[in-house]
């Protein structure tokens, strides 16, 4: 913790970090109260990267620490932020894998993931084997940021979020699974 001109304020947090190339120590980006719900956005398309960092940043309580699009820069920017949620553009990146959800919790165990514009297929297929990966919710049709919002707070307070669609979805998966169980047992 950093305190300038005799002030202090224990909501604000500094992050120090020292630059490799330089040598010296520079201010990250981050400086956020500690009760901000701290964000980092995956998507290989900028425009969907720019647009949902747009309506994040809206929201007082929520800090977008970095917008990457390649998978190696979520690793690194993890690993330096430790954000709360991971919003996760699956239009764009295809679907969060197994072992990247597990890389992330290797380097921060307490991350949550949020799939955005994934489909009920995909819901259908791998969202309930994700979960205990950290994946916890999912919107499949992303249309404005209330429901961004909505979602990422929810995360941030440790709980999952799922739209209607994806609701509906597990409950099929469910209801398919069960299906399989009680024909094999007749």
């Amino acid at each position: 913790m950093i305190f300038t001109h005799g002030s202090f304020n224990p909501d604000v947090v500094f992050n120090l970090s020292l630059s490799p190339k330089s040598r010296v120590y520079e201010y990250c980006v981050t400086c956020h109260k500690m009760s901000d719900i701290t964000v980092l956005i995956a998507s290989s398309s900028p425009a969907a990267r720019a647009e949902i960092e747009e309506q994040l940043s809206a929201c007082d309580a929520i800090h977008v620490v970095g917008a990457v699009g390649a998978n190696a820069d979520v690793l690194r920017l993890t690993e330096k932020f430790k954000p709360d949620v991971l919003v996760f553009h699956t239009a764009s990146c295809g679907k969060p894998q197994m072992d990247m959800l597990f890389r992330l919790r290797e380097i921060h165990s307490t991350l949550t993931t949020l799939a955005l514009e994934c489909s009920p297929e995909h819901v259908r297929t791998y969202f309930i084997n994700l979960a205990s990966w950290g994946l916890r919710g999912c919107i499949c049709e992303w249309r404005d940021s209330a429901e961004l919002i909505d979602a990422v707070r929810t995360l941030g307070r440790g709980d999952f979020y799922l739209c209607p669609m994806a609701s509906h979805a597990l409950v099929d998966a469910y209801r398919d699974m069960i299906h399989h169980v009680v024909q094999e047992a007749l």
